[in-house]
């Protein structure tokens, strides 16, 4: 009965938001998301998110979505490439165990950076049912679900790749920090994934998964000045400790990675230069 009441209590809040303009739209999704912040029960945050889902998808198949920020909406993180083909909307909907689910939408801007016209993609992050998620190619909707704060947009022959750069609260115990690749296909349908992560001993994986202690801050972002996506070296914080990625650290080193015919291709040891 409260779960019941607490769902009925929150979806006349969000009916009460509706919308009837792109701008009120906007400053509904705000509303939205401040109030799923405030409220303590995660069953409410959940009808909140959800229906902040639902309304960010109808807004942003609306022509003047292109063309707007949508920095005032709190909780959300929006990258985009350079490009202006891509935009990832994401946020995180945090769980009674210490875990996050993840949500995001991508929008492809279609006929050129002038267009007003876009496809939308609802994502659906998979992360945790992955067996081997550094080694797997993710068809839409699935995807390995975080919050993107960089994009490099990397050019092979006619073929575009985005490297996408995000944060992942894995649980109580353990952070991620994600590299991943973006493509799209001759239909325009995208693929979250690619063996461009060229290892030590020629090993390539699909996406570059580092996981370490939630007490710990790790570098990870395409640093302009060196030319490479550039990261902490992890190490356990006691040998016995090397099977358990809640125990890595980072240490003064910095490892990379350098795109180089059409891969992203391990580098030991790079000098960070400050940007």
């Amino acid at each position: 009965m409260r779960k019941y009441l607490i769902c009925c209590s929150v979806m006349l809040f969000c009916n009460g938001l509706a919308a009837q303009s792109f701008d009120e739209a906007v400053d509904s999704l705000s509303a939205i998301m401040t109030a799923a912040a405030k409220d303590s029960s995660y069953e409410a945050k959940h009808v909140y998110l959800k229906s902040f889902a639902e309304l960010l998808e109808k807004t942003l198949k609306q022509p003047k979505s292109l063309y707007h920020l949508f920095d005032s909406v709190p909780g959300m993180k929006v990258i985009a490439s350079k490009d202006g083909i891509v935009r990832v909307f994401c946020w995180g909907e945090p769980l009674e165990n210490g875990e996050y689910k993840y949500r995001a939408i991508l929008q492809r801007r279609m006929g050129g950076t002038d267009s007003p016209l876009s496809d939308i993609y609802v994502l659906e992050d998979v992360g945790k049912t992955l067996n081997n998620p550094e080694g797997e190619v993710l068809h839409c909707p699935e995807w390995y679900g975080c919050l993107y704060y960089d994009i490099v947009e990397k050019q092979e022959g006619d073929k575009t790749f985005y490297t996408l750069m995000g944060f992942n609260f894995n649980n109580l115990i353990s952070y991620k920090k994600c590299i991943d690749i973006l493509t799209f296909n001759a239909q325009g349908v995208p693929s979250f994934g690619a063996p461009l992560f060229v290892e030590e001993k020629g090993r390539a994986k699909c996406r570059i998964i580092l996981e370490y202690s939630s007490k710990a801050k790790v570098y990870l972002k395409y640093n302009n000045k060196v030319g490479k996506i550039v990261f902490n070296a992890l190490h356990p914080i006691v040998p016995e400790k090397r099977y358990d990625k809640a125990f890595y650290v980072p240490d003064l080193v910095y490892d990379g990675y350098e795109f180089k015919y059409g891969k992203w291709t391990m580098v030991r040891n790079v000098l960070l230069i400050k940007e």
